[in-house]
């Protein structure tokens, strides 16, 4: 029987996602999909190829040097390892020269301290000669005191959207980078002076922060200029320098929060606040929901509040978000929030297979 190419392409976003809310692509499904039929072959390889994941990047960088041109355009996300300069350098290059429409990049360097000449020469050169133009830039493991941050920063000028996934402590150069962040995810607080170095020229572009680790005062001070027009703050710990930053945001469209603060009080929430995330991760005793019912009942603009955690605490989240006309998205899994690196209308973004097309 065949279906029409609509209805295959709803069943195929259906069965993309692995193990959500982690949401690796489904390599096996969507390969057995891609054997059905004809009519099912072209959208499942669509699919296979958006997404190239660390452990299938070798496997990946063989089928590339074919050079089916058709299909890797359709890549917009690739991982990769760098563990043996003399092996996985060449496929980052090579991986880069074929995928036209590559948007984000994610790099784990474990075994590199930093780009040689003769790369970075490669890779400007491909970024000369192809107009790729790699938004979304995701590094994940580095030496603490590893320059390959600076590198890429001058390599991709057009990065829109940053993630540190590691403690970095490298003096940052004296040139500044011209790349405009829309998004900053850091899970490791930054040194002023790399804060600076890295919001240098996103004065006016800074949409979405996330702050994994304690703020200092001085990261408080640093971020001031950048508050008014941040619109998404995701925040995994508190302390009196994170409440001056919330304080300072004052234009606000979301707000993520791991648990309820105790020691130190949120601070009056903006009125332009339409989503909270609250990820509740207390296994051993009750959580005080009070200002998050505050905040329900008080904040003119709220559309959504999403609730991750025990939901024997539900009921009263429910009745407060009823009366104030709120929606309650509600999960029992305790995951951060992960969504994917689009500039957002609305939040919250979370992750889908239709946001592909908005990566360009």
């Amino acid at each position: 029987m065949h279906l029409p190419d609509e209805l295959i392409c709803l069943v195929l976003a259906k069965a993309y996602y692995k193990d959500p809310p982690l949401n690796t692509p489904d390599y096996s499904t969507l390969s057995a999909c891609s054997l059905v039929s004809s009519s099912w072959t072209h959208p499942a390889q669509i699919l296979l190829f958006r997404c190239i994941t660390q452990d299938v990047a070798h496997a990946f960088s063989r089928f590339a040097e074919t050079n089916d041109q058709a299909l890797l355009a359709n890549v917009r996300t690739f991982s990769i390892a760098l563990l043996t300069q003399s092996v996985d350098l060449p496929i980052l290059v090579s991986v880069l020269r074929r995928c036209p429409q590559l948007y984000e990049l994610t790099i784990s360097a474990r075994g590199l301290f930093s780009f040689p000449d003769e790369s970075i020469a490669a890779l400007v050169s491909i970024m000369n000669s192809t107009g790729l133009s790699i938004r979304s830039l995701r590094l994940i493991e580095c030496s603490v005191q590893s320059p390959i941050l600076y590198q890429l920063m001058g390599v991709f000028p057009t990065i829109e959207f940053l993630t540190l996934g590691v403690e970095l402590a490298a003096t940052p150069p004296l040139w500044k980078p011209i790349c405009a962040l829309y998004e900053l995810k850091c899970h490791r607080t930054l040194s002023p002076e790399m804060l600076v170095w890295l919001l240098s020229s996103s004065a006016s572009s800074l949409r979405v922060l996330e702050l994994r680790d304690l703020p200092s005062a001085r990261t408080a001070v640093e971020l001031a200029p950048y508050c008014e027009s941040i619109q998404s703050l995701r925040l995994m710990r508190y302390n009196a320098h994170t409440a001056a930053i919330l304080r300072q945001c004052t234009n606000l469209l979301e707000l993520v929060l791991l648990n309820v603060p105790t020691l130190v009080s949120l601070p009056s929430l903006p009125p332009s606040l339409e989503h909270i995330t609250l990820l509740i991760q207390t296994y051993t005793t009750s959580v005080d929901l009070t200002p998050v019912i505050v905040a329900v009942n008080s904040l003119p603009n709220l559309r959504t509040l999403s609730f991750m955690g025990d939901l024997g605490q539900i009921a009263v989240l429910q009745s407060v978000c009823d009366s104030k006309n709120v929606s309650l998205w509600r999960t029992s899994q305790k995951f951060w929030t992960m969504d994917d690196p689009i500039k957002a209308t609305r939040f919250p973004r979370r992750q889908s297979v239709s946001n592909f097309y908005l990566m360009k």
